[in-house]
């Protein structure tokens, strides 16, 4: 092989008259050079593929999150619990604060207070357990009331 690649720099002119650009041309030997190595490399080809495993990957376990006891509690077009058994529910919650809505304590309340309240409430108090650490107690409370005990839009 032959030495270093001679480089040869020629000014090509462009439409415009001051604006020249720089080409860089290989000798003719390099780019040669380059063909044959890139040939070479095609004829060795790659490593053979070999069949992998068909194994199918580990479930990860799923964890609880807010939006799934979110998802629970709207099923069959659920507001909220109704208010005796919410009230249970808001007393068990641990660390409550005054900035924690309360459930509506009378029958007045609970009348004027909007579906979409309701459900407010519910999420604040869903996402209260979570931060406290008790979402996979709330969730299986919620999921083990009868649809009875629940609140559905339009009633």
């Amino acid at each position: 092989m032959a030495g270093p690649p001679e480089i040869t720099r020629k000014p090509v002119p462009r439409s415009a008259p001051a604006h020249d650009i720089e080409v860089l041309e290989k000798n003719t030997d390099t780019s040669w050079a380059l063909f044959q190595s890139l040939q070479d490399a095609q004829e060795r080809g790659f490593k053979k593929t070999e069949p992998a495993a068909l194994h199918p990957p580990a479930a990860l376990p799923h964890i609880l999150n807010v939006e799934d006891v979110l998802l629970e509690t709207r099923r069959n077009n659920r507001i909220c619990p109704k208010p005796l058994v919410w009230r249970r529910l808001y007393e068990w919650l641990p660390n409550k604060c005054e900035q924690l809505a309360r459930v509506p304590a009378t029958r007045e309340e609970w009348d004027e207070l909007p579906p979409l309240e309701k459900r407010a409430r519910l999420r604040e108090h869903i996402e209260w357990a979570a931060v406290q650490g008790v979402l996979q107690k709330v969730h299986d409370a919620l999921k083990a009331l009868p649809e009875e005990r629940w609140h559905h839009a339009g009633e």
